[in-house]
């Protein structure tokens, strides 16, 4: 069968961009239809440089909008950082006649091992957070940034408190560049669609590089006309932090985690008791077992309500994967969290101190951490404003919620812990399979869990206690 003239021998695509298609000459060679035109081979080879290969397809929806945003941020840092650096230098003495190199040796010194101190003590603290609060951290570091820049800026006009301002910046930026890169690559995780962490990785660190290299061009520009001149150079900072700040807001409000984390799981949690669209922002309706019926919010309903600073919107301090001792205080008030927990962990809520703490069963199955924390949050938001009937669980809690309100202070609801927990036995899954069916990924969940795990005699999974 003849192939038609007018057809092209084959079609070509370099990921979603068609290149001019390939013919057959007179001798039957492949030739082109046409030569691509050189401003074409430049997008090409720029998006080679920059871009993830397979662009689009190989990252996530959000990756084009977030790393427009995140290139204007970090140009905005760059030429905030050019006006701190000169700071930096008068600070430490430089054009100053009366300053020696030894006392300008010592203060560099002492923010340079206060800085070590602080990268060792952060990750100590944190280090298990970052993942797990990617968002969170991100906007910290940004935040941190920019309370560096200032107190750089300020250095040099308090001469007597100058090296205690620069080693409190060395503090604040040794905090941006751990939580800065543990998040970077938190979210290139998130970004990757086609295992392709790396590359992406790669390639925002080249975006980095050409932004960082614009901003060195800017600063050279910049720098002369502002010298000598403090009150436009103040004016142009503040400008320059605004935009920095507005940036980075809008970059981590393009992001749409479908991950969950405790913040966005107390929000998924809190529309299904609560109703949580608006103007008639509806979610995924889902029934499981036993007639349970909830309606859980999609990744994109939750995430721009998602709180940018980590521990605001939790009301209870939670720890997940808590040791016995921290969870009970006599074996009477162990054998109690047994008969009122579930096979797989036991949970034990003390609502006058703000906690509660969910204990794991070493052994148990993958997904007993997400429904551990979900009935923790969920104990959460019955602490709450009241549920009413706007919805199915709110008719079915509100009882449960008005038992735990009235529990005397200092003690603990056993009795609301063994309700929740035999409700969980078919809510939990129907929430899981519904945070599922709204498009949330629950098999890698991002929860800080604790490492300690407890082994105690009694009936295996799926018997109740």
């Amino acid at each position: 069968m003849e192939r038609p003239q007018d057809l092209p021998l084959c079609r070509c695509f370099w990921g979603s961009l068609e290149l001019p298609p390939a013919q057959v000459d007179a001798r039957g060679r492949l030739r082109s239809s046409g030569s691509e035109n050189v401003p074409g081979r430049l997008r090409r080879a720029a998006a080679r440089v920059l871009l993830p290969q397979g662009f689009p397809e190989s990252v996530s929806p959000d990756y084009a909008r977030y790393q427009c945003w995140d290139s204007l941020q970090a140009l905005c840092s760059t030429l905030a950082g050019s006006l701190s650096t000169r700071a930096v230098l008068e600070a430490v003495g430089v054009g100053d006649g009366a300053a020696t190199v030894t006392g300008a040796t010592l203060t560099w010194l002492l923010r340079d091992g206060v800085g070590i101190v602080t990268r060792i003590l952060f990750v100590w603290l944190q280090g298990s957070h970052l993942d797990c609060e990617a968002k969170q951290w991100r906007f910290v570091a940004d935040l941190l940034n920019d309370v560096a820049l200032l107190l750089e800026i300020l250095a040099p006009h308090w001469l007597s408190l100058g090296p205690a301002l620069l080693v409190m910046a060395a503090v604040a930026r040794c905090v941006v560049g751990v939580a800065g890169g543990a998040t970077r690559a938190a979210l290139a995780v998130h970004q990757a669609r086609r295992d392709n962490v790396a590359d992406v990785a790669a390639k925002d660190s080249s975006q980095e590089t050409l932004v960082n290299g614009a901003g060195l061009l800017l600063s050279l520009l910049l720098l002369p006309l502002l010298d000598g001149r403090p009150c436009l150079t103040w004016a142009v900072l503040l400008l320059l932090l605004a935009a920095h700040l507005a940036s980075n807001l809008a970059a981590l409000a393009s992001l749409s985690l479908t991950s969950l984390n405790r913040p966005r799981l107390r929000l998924a949690i809190g529309w299904a008791l609560r109703g949580g669209g608006a103007k008639g922002e509806r979610g995924v309706a889902w029934e499981g077992r036993g007639g349970v019926s909830m309606e859980l919010p999609r990744p994109q309903q939750v995430n721009p309500r998602e709180p940018l600073l980590p521990g605001f919107g939790s009301r209870l301090r939670l720890h997940l994967g808590a040791p016995l001792e921290q969870l009970v205080s006599s074996e009477a008030e162990f054998q109690k969290a047994l008969e009122c927990g579930n096979p797989d962990y036991i949970i034990v809520l003390r609502p006058s101190q703000g906690w509660v703490g969910v204990g794991l069963r070493r052994g148990a199955p993958p997904e007993t951490p997400i429904l551990g924390c979900a009935q923790a949050l969920l104990l959460e938001e019955l602490l709450g404003e009241d549920l009413g009937s706007g919805t199915p669980l709110g008719k079915l809690l509100g009882p449960l919620q008005r038992r735990l309100k009235s529990c005397p202070p200092g003690a603990v609801p056993w009795g609301i812990l063994a309700e929740t927990s035999r409700l969980f036995r078919d809510l939990g899954p129907a929430l899981l399979r519904g945070l599922e069916a709204a498009g949330w990924d629950t098999q890698r969940p991002l929860l800080a869990v604790d490492e300690w795990r407890l082994e105690w005699a009694g009936p295996e999974r799926g018997h109740a206690p």
